[in-house]
């Protein structure tokens, strides 16, 4: 009974995300007209010539983006991040911060009805493709060179590509580690309790033993904590013994659906759930693991995250982005001591410069002081630390005689506690601003310079696949996938049952039109490399 009411919740979420996107897709011309005409109410070109635009308009520009919200600080924060625009551009900010388990659907329903949108997260794991194919956001070339010279002084211009689709740019990516890398943090008060040695770990069916042990001796802890978000995270950390062999043969194609791969021995665009054994090995494990009584019983309907569970002690590892000291990130930000197990070398592909990226929406009031916002996103050092960490002396304390490092207040506990942590250092402008944590290392952000310089690129770095030739398979396929992969990749049903289930589906619903048409793209941007 409870698979069957969590197939209903799934469905009917489903339902009203499809909606929502087929809406925006079939009545981008008529209802998506911006409620405010952008030309009729911004002027910049009354001082351009002297380099100075014209800001004496005042703007509230409104800025959607997710993350662990509400916060119960927002009021004091936002004020303050608004007093200090005021001066800098004579803006403030509409602050929209959604929670994870509703960010898609309503930004889906706030580009289709054509509500102002200024400032966006916009990230390739986020229909970005599909939305800039839907005109949902304006291209940015001549709004970064006339108001965005900082992003591009300070950003490594290998960033950009992430958000070029048919070399226009549509989004700026976050200036952060280029590279990509996994991990899995692991509590560390359990792993010296049971003796663990994260370095004895190379493949997932290694932690079996480990998997059998919480699950045997710490009641009310699942050894692996998934929720059906759609997201592929033993995938995300995939060192099968398989994959291992396989030596990250596939890629994923940045804008096509997560069904379509990459397979670099061919050269070849293939439909992983039909053609890639180390997919398919895969989901057959989250089968068994979730027999086994390794995943909790609720992963593909529970809204509750894997960071969310840790806090609640639910659990006792979560998978995750590696980069410098990302351990000690996640300790900070979780109040939990945790280790990592080593993941693979940093790989830089088109997903990976763009997994962070803010857009600006085609019905923003003002797209030339918005741009001007998000250069000093990139450049400001009050301005990121604001939106990141709250206000000093009530969400932080400067560490004495250390002005780049910072702690919690006396008497807090965690970054929770202080009102405002909603885990979106990642998402904003330039990272590299953002003051330390007592605890992190010094030269962090020289670390990440040397991990960038050896992160290398895959082989369809660039290539960002554009969906309007085949939008209306893209959208019919991406929602059957949305409905399938929570079941297959928390193994909550027979993977074979439902593999072949979800395959007929694809196949039924042009799959292989769009198979062709990423072939057609990637060939002809092959050549132009050359």
């Amino acid at each position: 009974m409870k698979k069957i009411k969590g197939w209903g919740t799934a469905l009917a979420w489903l339902t009203v995300t499809m909606l929502a996107i087929s809406g925006c897709s079939s009545n981008s011309s008529s209802t998506n007209t911006p409620s405010v005409d952008p030309a009729s109410t911004s002027k910049t070109s009354g001082d351009s010539e002297s380099g100075n635009p014209d800001i004496s308009k005042y703007r509230k520009l409104k800025v959607y983006t997710v993350g662990n919200f509400p916060q119960n600080d927002s009021k004091e924060v936002i004020a303050e991040i608004n007093k200090y625009l005021k001066e800098k551009i004579n803006a403030e900010i509409d602050f929209q911060g959604l929670p994870w388990s509703t960010w898609s659907e309503k930004m889906a329903l706030a580009y289709q009805s054509g509500e102002q949108v200024d400032l966006t997260f916009a990230p390739n794991w986020a229909d970005f493709a599909n939305n800039v194919s839907k005109g949902a956001f304006l291209p940015l070339d001549d709004l970064l060179a006339q108001y965005g010279q900082g992003i591009t002084e300070t950003l490594d211009p290998r960033f950009l590509d992430g958000g070029k689709v048919d070399d226009k740019i549509y989004a700026i990516p976050t200036n952060k580690e280029i590279g990509e890398s996994h991990t899995i943090m692991f509590r560390k008060d359990l792993v010296d309790k049971y003796g663990f040695d994260v370095n004895s770990i190379n493949t997932l069916e290694d932690l079996e033993p480990w998997l059998q042990t919480i699950k045997d001796k710490e009641p009310g802890i699942a050894p692996i904590w998934l929720s059906g978000s759609g997201s592929d995270t033993l995938g995300y950390f995939d060192k099968t013994r398989p994959s291992v062999e396989e030596n990250f043969r596939y890629e994923l194609v940045a804008g096509a659906p997560a069904g379509i791969v990459l397979d670099t021995k061919t050269d070849k665009m293939i439909i992983s759930s039909m053609e890639s054994d180390m997919a398919i090995y895969r989901m057959r494990l989250y089968s068994d693991w979730f027999k086994k009584g390794y995943i909790n019983q609720d992963a593909a309907t529970t809204k509750t995250s894997a960071e969310d569970a840790l806090k609640a002690g639910k659990t006792w590892m979560k998978f995750g982005s590696d980069k410098p000291d990302s351990d000690k990130e996640d300790s900070i930000a979780t109040g939990i001591e945790l280790v990592k197990l080593k993941g693979n070398d940093p790989e830089i592909s088109t997903a990976s410069v763009s997994n962070s990226m803010m857009a600006i929406g085609r019905t923003s009031i003002d797209p030339e002081r918005t741009m001007m916002l998000l250069n000093l996103l990139h450049t400001d050092k009050k301005l990121i630390n604001l939106i990141d960490f709250g206000v000093e002396n009530r969400q932080y304390v400067k560490v004495e005689g250390k002005d780049n490092f910072i702690k919690l207040p006396d008497g807090v506990a965690t970054r929770t506690d202080t009102g405002w942590a909603p885990g979106i250092e990642w998402m904003f402008g330039n990272q590299t601003l953002t003051y330390l944590w007592e605890g992190e290392s010094a030269d962090k952000w020289e670390k990440f310079k040397a991990y960038n310089e050896k992160s290398h690129k895959v082989k369809s770095f660039g290539f960002n696949f554009n969906t309007v030739p085949v939008k209306t398979e893209v959208s019919v396929v991406s929602n059957i996938i949305k409905e399938y992969r929570p079941l297959l990749e928390t193994g909550s049903l027979d993977a074979d049952k439902v593999l072949a289930e979800y395959n007929g589906k694809l196949q039924a619903n042009g799959i292989e039109n769009i198979r062709a048409e990423v072939q057609k793209q990637y060939d002809e941007w092959k050549t132009k490399q050359k």
